[in-house]
């Protein structure tokens, strides 16, 4: 797929269409979740007034009032809700750990959760490694679950999220999309095959501190270091080749359903260069919104 020069023409910033059903709750400023006091984080913008029970020989009670009063704040814009996606090693992570930071938004990547399903030896580990072993996507049933659960927790409903490496295929994208997840921006990094395979090949991964080098672009610090590190099973030529047909095959289809929000950037710049020009579109999506709210208080 050719790479648009990086310039912001490539986002269009028509809102997305609305999604007629959910089986969960779509996403709204507005989140309103009846708990008890203890419970409610302090960020949270509901506060539950407790009734007290009268006593028995009171005056006649007047007209029952709720238990609880809910006082909902609206003057603070939706949060962020972010994808990236790109073929491996086009410099997701990289990106994802400068967007989080800034923007202070649930990092969610479901080839970690993969990862750490497997490293537990679960069955749907068990079952997501032979997939991933030849290169194949991981069935939708193990995955799309998964990441699901992770997008409803409370933490991604009310600070944003960013959800890495994933929608992968159309049945992928379709079922987020019916559930309610729809992003704000769909970032893809574009880069040549040639450049992914050098990258993958001589990427590392440190298992103490869970930090990816690699062996020319990014060495080590110390000979320690370098004698630890362990290379990611799939992180083999053949593999990352076979992968990339796969991201090939199914990139198109995704992109369909989010052509209206695709924010497409060239990977092969240097990473400063890259996030310069997704800091810029998301900051634009964060002025939209604020607009939005805007004219909703007036």
């Amino acid at each position: 797929m050719a790479a648009c020069g990086c310039s912001l023409p490539c986002f269009k910033s028509s809102p997305a269409k609305s999604i007629s059903s959910f089986s969960s709750p779509p996403s709204h400023p507005l989140h309103l979740r009846l708990t008890s006091v203890p419970s409610l984080p302090k960020s949270s913008s509901l506060h539950l007034d407790q009734t007290l029970p009268r006593p028995r020989h009171s005056r006649p009670p007047q007209a029952y009032t709720p238990g609880f009063v809910v006082v909902a704040s609206a003057n603070k814009a939706e949060p962020l809700r972010i994808m990236i996606s790109g073929a491996p090693a086009s410099g997701k992570g990289t990106q994802c750990e400068l967007i989080a930071k800034k923007y202070d938004l649930v990092h969610i990547s479901a080839g970690d959760l993969l990862r750490a399903e497997i490293s537990a030896g679960t069955e749907n580990g068990k079952r997501a490694k032979e997939y991933m072993e030849k290169g194949q996507l991981v069935p939708d049933e193990v995955v799309v679950m998964m990441v699901k659960d992770r997008l409803m927790q409370p933490d991604s409903q009310e600070k944003g999220w960013l959800l890495d490496g994933y929608p992968r295929s159309l049945s992928q994208a379709t079922a987020l999309k019916e559930y309610g997840f729809q992003p704000d921006l769909f970032i893809l990094l574009e880069v040549h095959e040639e450049k992914l395979v050098e990258r993958v090949i001589g990427r590392r991964l440190d298992p103490v501190t869970g930090k990816i080098y690699h062996l020319k672009y990014s060495p080590p610090e110390t000979d320690e270091i370098s004698a630890r590190l362990t290379q990611r099973f799939d992180d083999t030529e053949e593999k990352v080749k076979l992968r990339l047909q796969t991201h090939n095959q199914n990139v198109d289809s995704v992109l369909a359903i989010y052509e209206d929000i695709t924010f497409k950037v060239d990977g092969s710049v240097s990473k400063v260069e890259v996030f310069a020009l997704i800091d810029d579109a998301l900051a634009k999506v964060l002025e939209q919104k604020q607009s939005k709210l805007g004219h909703v208080a007036a």
